[in-house]
């Protein structure tokens, strides 16, 4: 009798463990299907903007794809001729600004009314490589003779065209460009505008890159074609909610930039319907004239950029770094390290100002110190002096001594060999005794400036070295020691994103391969 019952009991016992497992297994089942949908639909998110703008542009990418005319660089000299409405207009500002930054050799001529050009050519070989219209209309209006000129040397020198059109009040619905198929639809406003990966002329600008949003302005022109010549670079939506011409065909997508192949007339082409205030235009464009030169006039792919933060421990109380300020210091160096390599902040220190904030940014301080292994750092003085005040050498020398014991007292690194001088005072011109002492104490071997030759404009900074030292031009982000309020930026924070979509930090990283950026000290 006692068998039977323990018997039973144990059925029971594994009845129950057997349930038990069952629920757990269905449990887990359950979890791993509810994930993976999860990372599926994640996935299907993150890719499904991509596919409908490849769905969108399967009408362009149906279409037997041709190939460009070949560009022979040979015989001609790597220089663009540049043709501007005027000598202060902004487009051909904007133009001359990314070709001197750039050092691409260039020679302006004010476009007159008749379409008379410079010789083009000497010693039987070509002077230009590309020919720019800040008004493509210009061209096009050309009288024949001049035209004919201007088109039979980009033919037999195998010389490119690049065009804007930038419309106004008083441009008509609709323009056909005289001699060539092609007729272009003004005063649009745009939206959502998308790259076509299949544009041959792509290098820095990536595909196909997606930017949502209307695009600035309603003043824009979009390029209608039936000729197989003709390939959009840039693809956009209509802004159905404000007018447009009413001749304008229907598409799902209209191109605002396009590339003439040459198989039309010989001569290959890249036509802007706007000028370059949108950044997306400003990428293309020095894309097309790497292109269009046959890599003659390029940018590397490679960019070196050293980020200096000047005047740390530096600052009235209130406008310190605190610990959240720290803590986000270190994730954004985290996060710019998932695309740039090795990525690291550098920071310049004067030591004198250490924990005279109030007890939060006491505490940023010290939290600054204890990762001091996350950062660079470089000497900037120990009371924040500008070098050329000191008269001596050795009270230049007494004081970096003063900063470079507090670094080793809290664990800074010395062996830089990198210093930035206070307000860049004695770096040029220079002054020999700030030199000297940063040799004695630092062994500096590198500086930087934005004084050299002049401020500005910022794109003929230069570097030089003297007495062993090399100096790196330096370029500036529009930040300051008294900028440091995101809401109470100088003109706004609209001010702030200008520069970074398309504006002036934008094109110091497009445009400068190598280059200490870095934010400088308050004005004295």
């Amino acid at each position: 009798m006692n068998l039977i019952v323990k018997l039973r009991r144990s059925f029971r016992t594994l009845v129950i463990l057997l349930a038990t497992f069952c629920l757990a297994s269905i449990v887990i089942s359950a979890y791993y299907l509810y994930t993976g949908y999860k990372q599926e639909m994640a996935f299907m998110e993150t890719a499904g903007e991509a596919e409908c703008e490849d769905l969108r542009l399967l009408a362009y990418r149906s279409v037997e794809l041709k190939t460009a005319k070949p560009i022979d660089p040979s015989k001609t000299d790597p220089a663009v001729l540049l043709f501007v409405e005027s000598q202060y207009s902004r487009l051909g500002q904007d133009i001359i600004a990314i070709l001197e930054s750039s050092r691409f050799q260039y020679h302006m001529v004010i476009a007159p009314a008749k379409g008379d050009i410079p010789p083009l050519t000497e010693n039987g070989r070509g002077k230009y490589t590309i020919v720019i219209y800040e008004n493509i209309l210009k061209y096009v209006s050309m009288d024949s003779w001049n035209r004919e000129l201007l088109e039979k040397y980009c033919v037999e020198y195998s010389v490119s065209i690049i065009g804007f059109h930038k419309a106004n009040e008083n441009s008509s619905p609709s323009t056909k460009l005289k001699g060539l198929p092609l007729h272009l639809y003004n005063n649009v406003a745009l939206k959502d505008c998308v790259v076509n990966s299949q544009s041959p002329l792509l290098h820095i600008t990536k595909a196909p890159r997606i930017e949502k949003g209307s695009l600035p302005g309603e003043d824009w022109t979009v390029f209608q074609f039936n000729h197989s010549t003709y390939q959009p670079v840039l693809l956009t939506e209509l802004q159905t909610s404000r007018p447009h011409p009413s001749a304008l065909p229907k598409a799902a997508l209209y191109a605002t930039v396009i590339q003439d192949l040459g198989l039309h007339d010989g001569i290959q082409r890249v036509l802007f319907g706007n000028n370059l205030t949108f950044w997306l235009h400003k990428l293309i464009f020095i894309d097309a004239i790497s292109f269009l030169s046959g890599k003659k006039l390029t940018l590397t792919l490679d960019r070196y950029i050293l980020v200096d933060i000047d005047d740390i421990f530096v600052g009235k109380e209130g406008t310190r770094m605190n610990i959240n300020d720290v803590k986000a210091l270190l994730e954004t160096k985290n996060l710019l390290r998932t695309q740039v390599a090795n990525f690291t902040f550098n920071l310049g220190f004067s030591g004198k100002f250490y924990h005279t904030g109030t007890e939060e940014e006491d505490e940023g301080d010290d939290l600054l110190l204890r990762s001091a292994d996350e950062f660079w750092w470089f000497l900037h003085m120990w009371s924040h002096m500008q070098p050329h005040l000191f008269h001596n050498e050795s009270s230049l020398v007494e004081q970096m001594v003063l900063n470079r014991e507090f670094a080793i007292e809290h664990g800074i690194p010395t062996g830089m060999g990198y210093a930035v001088a206070p307000h860049h005072s004695g770096v040029y011109p220079v002054h020999i005794q700030l030199y000297e002492a940063w040799k004695k104490v630092w062994h500096i071997q590198v500086t930087s400036t934005e004084e050299y030759p002049h401020l500005k404009p910022a794109r003929y900074r230069r570097g030089f070295i003297h007495s062993g030292i090399m100096v790196l031009p330096r370029q500036t982000c529009g930040l300051f020691t008294h900028t440091v309020f995101y809401k109470e930026y100088p003109g706004g924070p609209q001010e702030l994103d200008k520069s970074i979509r398309g504006g002036e930090l934008f094109l110091t990283i497009l445009l400068n391969p190598l280059g200490s950026s870095g934010t400088p000290d308050r004005t004295p």
